[in-house]
Formats: C-alpha cells, sequence, structure tokens
C-alpha cells in the first residue's frame, strides 16, 4: 500500500478533519431548511389541535322555504264562485287594491230554477198569500174551539138545571106520597110526582151525555187548533226560506271581496264565460303586515327543536353571507324565533317550521319588498359545541343532538335499575 493510502483521516496534532470524513458527517445531518419545515409542521399541529379543542362551533339545523303570514286570515286567499253562472261583468284587474265589501264581479244564473227574472215579486206574494191563507185557517180553528167551549158551557148549565129539577121533583114526590098516606091526596097526584121525578131523573142524564160529548168536541178542537196552527206555522217557514234562499241566490251572482287586499291571477276574463259552483275566479292577497317564514326540515332535524329557538334566515334578492357555526361572521341575515312545529309531516317526510320575526333583532324587510312567496332558507340555532366535535360528528354521521332520553329500567320489586344494582353490590 502507498504512502499516501496510509496516511490518517484525522491528526490530533493538527485538529484537522479529512475531506472524506468530513463529506460522510455532512451526509448524516439534517439540512437546515428540513428542521425549519418539520418545526412550523408541528407548530401548525398543535395550533389545530388547540384551535379544534378551544374554538367553539354553533349546531344548526338547516331548512328551506318561503315566506308566509302567521295568521290564516292574512294569507292568500281565493275568490270562488258561490252559483254556476255565467260571468256578466268584471269590475277590478288584476293589480287592483279592494277593501272588505268591494264588488269583484257579477254572474248570471244559469240554474233552471232560478231563470225567472220575476221570480222574486212571485215568490213575494206567494209567501203573503200563504200567510193570509194560514191566519184565515188559525181564526177559524180558534173559532170552532170557541164554539164548542161555549156548547159545553150551555151542556154544563143544562145538567146543573136538571140537577135542580131533580131535587125539586124529588121533594114533590116526597109531600104527595106524605098526603097519600094521610089521605090527603089522590093517588094520581102521587103518580104525577113520581112521572115528574122520573122524567127529571132522565133529564139529567141526558143533560150529562150531553156535557160530556161538548168537553170531547172541545178536546177535539183543540187539538185540530193546535194542529193547524203548526201546519200554518210551517207553511209560512217553508215559504218564507224559499223566498229568502232565493234572495240569498239571487245575491249570489255578485261576487264581493271578503277581505282588504290587491287582486291577483284571475282565472276567468272575458265575459260570457260560465263558471261551475265553488271555481276558482281569483286570488286576493290581503293587505297585512303580519309575515312568517314556513321552512321544511327533516324528520331527524324536527325532532331536535322546539319552539322558542332561534333562526337565521336568508330571503332571495337580499344579499348576505351566512356561515353557520359563527353567527358574528355573518353579514346581511335576518333573525326569528320558531313558533309552530307541524305535528305530521307534509307528506314526503319533511316537517313544517313556522317561524315568526324576532322583536328583541333588526326588523325584516316591508311587505313591498319581502312579498308573501319569496323563497327563504333558514338556519336554527342549536347548542355550542367544540369545533373538533363537530368535525368528529359529522364525519361519523350523528345528529347534532340526541333528544330521546332513556327511561331508567324497572326491576322486578318496582326499584330503579341503578338501585338494584348498588343492593347487588352492597349485598
Amino acid at each position: 500500500m502507498s504512502a499516501e493510502r496510509m496516511e490518517p483521516l484525522w491528526t490530533p496534532v493538527e485538529g484537522k478533519i479529512h475531506p472524506v470524513r468530513r463529506t460522510s458527517f455532512l451526509l448524516t445531518r439534517t439540512p437546515k431548511h428540513h428542521r425549519w419545515l418539520a418545526s412550523i409542521l408541528l407548530a401548525l399541529l398543535v395550533v389545530s389541535i388547540v384551535f379544534l379543542v378551544a374554538v367553539p362551533w354553533q349546531q344548526t339545523v338547516v331548512g328551506s322555504g318561503k315566506v308566509t303570514s302567521f295568521a290564516p286570515e292574512a294569507r292568500p286567499q281565493t275568490v270562488e264562485s258561490t252559483i254556476s253562472g255565467r260571468i256578466v261583468k268584471w269590475y277590478v284587474a288584476e293589480g287592483a287594491a279592494v277593501t272588505k265589501g268591494d264588488t269583484i264581479a257579477v254572474l248570471a244564473d244559469i240554474s233552471v230554477n232560478f231563470l225567472d227574472t220575476n221570480l222574486i215579486s212571485r215568490l213575494t206574494r206567494l209567501r203573503d198569500r200563504t200567510f193570509d191563507a194560514q191566519e184565515q185557517a188559525i181564526n177559524v180553528a180558534i173559532q170552532r174551539r170557541r164554539q164548542s167551549e161555549q156548547r159545553y158551557k150551555q151542556a154544563t148549565a143544562s145538567y146543573e138545571n136538571a140537577l135542580v129539577q131533580i131535587a125539586t121533583a124529588r121533594v114533590r114526590y116526597d109531600r104527595a106520597d106524605t098526603l097519600f098516606r094521610q089521605n090527603l091526596a089522590s093517588r094520581r097526584d102521587l103518580e104525577t110526582a113520581q112521572l115528574n121525578l122520573q122524567k127529571a131523573m132522565a133529564d139529567s142524564i141526558s143533560s150529562a151525555a150531553s156535557m160530556n160529548a161538548a168537553l170531547q168536541d172541545v178536546d177535539a178542537f183543540r187539538a185540530e187548533e193546535e194542529r193547524v196552527i203548526s201546519q200554518a206555522f210551517v207553511a209560512m217557514q217553508e215559504a218564507d226560506v224559499r223566498l229568502a234562499n232565493a234572495e240569498g241566490r239571487v245575491g249570489a251572482g255578485t261576487i264581493i271581496a271578503p277581505i282588504n287586499g290587491t287582486i291577483v291571477r284571475i282565472s276567468k276574463f272575458g265575459a260570457g264565460q260560465t263558471v261551475k259552483q265553488g271555481e276558482q275566479l281569483a286570488v286576493i292577497v290581503p293587505t297585512t303586515s303580519d309575515q312568517a317564514v314556513e321552512i321544511y326540515v327533516s324528520g331527524m332535524d324536527a325532532a331536535i327543536v322546539e319552539p322558542g329557538r332561534s333562526v337565521s334566515l336568508q330571503f332571495a334578492g337580499f344579499p348576505a353571507f351566512m356561515f353557520s357555526g359563527w353567527q358574528n361572521v355573518s353579514v346581511g341575515v335576518f333573525h326569528g324565533t320558531v313558533k309552530v312545529i307541524d305535528a305530521v309531516d307534509d307528506g314526503t317526510g319533511r316537517f313544517r317550521l313556522l317561524v315568526v320575526p324576532d322583536s328583541n333583532r333588526r326588523d325584516w324587510p316591508d311587505r313591498r319588498f319581502l312579498r308573501q312567496g319569496t323563497d327563504a332558507t333558514g338556519w336554527v340555532m342549536l347548542e355550542e359545541v367544540a369545533l373538533g366535535y363537530e368535525l368528529w360528528r359529522r364525519i361519523m354521521g350523528f345528529p347534532p343532538e340526541f333528544p330521546v332520553a332513556t327511561k331508567p329500567l324497572k326491576a322486578k320489586d318496582g326499584k330503579g335499575a341503578s338501585s338494584a344494582m348498588d343492593e347487588k353490590e352492597g349485598s
């Protein structure tokens, strides 16, 4: 081996490192920019962990819907035809403002029962004649009843007179019998007194029968009077109802505005078109300041929402930036409160939430700009949790909250499960 190759790699005296050894050391060292990168990544990891644990996040339930009104009478209403008829004239146009009681349209009735133009006058005369006829029938029944009462009084007086005659004939018969026994009267006088007594008794029997017959007539004519009065009342009521129905039918041809509002979407336009009973003629939007939003959420979300929850709203046409987790970052949103949660779904598994304005926050836009039917998106505010927990929950697919509380198991002796376990451990 040559002398050059035998030269040592490190000389203690001189304190120098051989070039070959210096290159090996440089290869084993971590580059400076790598150390900086590792430090930055470690710092970011620590900051991320602290951020996920310490930063709060507002849980929300998102739903979409439209602007409406909380009061049912303040929602758009349809104006329907109350009869089957033909349009004679429209008194309003689309977009016209109307007040309650204004005439919207006039219809001509096409029912065969109401084609007579003089129907009201004829029914009025028929009702008056019916009233007169029934009043006469009632007067006749009253007169018959009064006559029967008079006959009963006469029969009663005749019967009482017959009783007096019997008493008188009996006294005379006793006197004649006494005188005949004393030979002061003839037998003929006695027989005459006896005949008078028998005749008086027969007259009393006849008077009693007449009185009973008169009493039966009184009862019969009283019943007849009541029957006539009842029939007259029914006939007069039928005449009144027939006339009132005809007047109402004629008045039903005039369609009036039920509320204050604006006419929109007229269904039947030209005069001469026919409409059926109950067919929609137009839609009227009420003039009201009442506002609400109906949003729809899933069944799982509806289970964890309760009335009184705060809601952040974004309306179509109103620029806004919504960051659901951090409300302070949101700009241009409006706020409301959950008022009603429907107890049944809409047929597709979604449940409706009615949201009303929050009086403690800024007012919603005026109804001129925020009209009923405008699209809206709502975020129902839930609890605040850590941002890391929220990320973990969404990755795992868990709901924001668990509203169903598990009831404690009941032991056989009626005690709770925990009590039973404690007793078991104690024993």
